[in-house]
């Protein structure tokens, strides 16, 4: 066990510093915790040859989690599907809102014009743009932020109001937060302030500007991001549908 352990916690670490978009790290991972449900599955195997049915129940309800959750997670991370029997529904629906990171929703809202959402006012440090070029720059070079082909189209680069896919929002002290960006979650980096009393409640942070193509002539805006949270009215909205 202590060598499977081993195993696992190297190649754990291996993971974590290769530079790799989330939805590939999670179908590593997935195929990684095949390793101990077998090991358990064999547990069971010789405490059935011991006769120890006790600690074979035990185990073998350890084992239906494990093998319930890899299928879960297969058709999640490997073809894009939500299986019925998801129990993890249940923590969305009575859990706060603030305890998921709700970005797959993110870009629906923004087709939808940002309905119920309100944008908030970020103090930016001076060079902000400098570093929002650089990792944006990455982004498309890792295809984690897809682009137009001005060549064949009008319009911007970057399809208006793409959600930035990796930023956190950290509370520094009570009424102020630090935004926070990178080019993934462990090279994050703050970038601007946030001043506000009430709790922020936050739909996104969204790409704008850049260049686009307007009448065969291609011009050049600066990237600038929108910081966009929900209203008080949606928040009471949430609240009451959970009710």
């Amino acid at each position: 066990m202590t060598i499977l352990l081993d195993i696992i916690n190297g190649l754990n670490k291996f993971l974590g510093f290769l530079d790799i978009s989330p939805k590939y790290s999670n179908r590593a991972y997935t195929l990684l915790s095949i390793l101990p449900t077998v090991y358990i599955l064999r547990i069971i195997y010789g405490l059935w040859l011991n006769q120890n049915y006790l600690q074979l129940v035990l185990y073998g309800l350890v084992l239906i989690g494990l093998v319930y959750f890899i299928v879960l997670n297969f058709f999640y991370y490997f073809l894009d599907k939500n299986v019925k029997g998801d129990i993890t529904q249940l923590f969305v629906k009575y859990l706060p809102d603030d305890a998921f990171n709700i970005q797959n929703e993110q870009p629906k809202k923004a087709r939808q014009g940002f309905k119920q959402a309100k944008e908030i006012d970020v103090d930016f440090n001076e060079d902000y743009q400098l570093k929002l070029v650089e990792d944006i720059q990455a982004l498309i070079d890792e295809k984690e932020i897809t682009t137009r082909d001005l060549a064949k189209e009008e319009g911007f680069l970057i399809e208006e109001n793409t959600l930035y896919p990796y930023y956190y929002v950290k509370q520094a002290s009570v009424g102020t937060y630090q935004l926070q960006i990178g080019k993934n979650y462990r090279e994050l980096e703050t970038i601007g302030t946030i001043r506000q009393t009430e709790p922020l409640r936050p739909i996104g942070l969204f790409i704008v500007g850049g260049d686009f193509v307007k009448e065969g002539v291609r011009y050049h805006e600066p990237y600038r991001l929108k910081f966009l949270v929900k209203t008080e009215e949606a928040a009471t909205r949430t609240r009451r549908s959970k009710k």
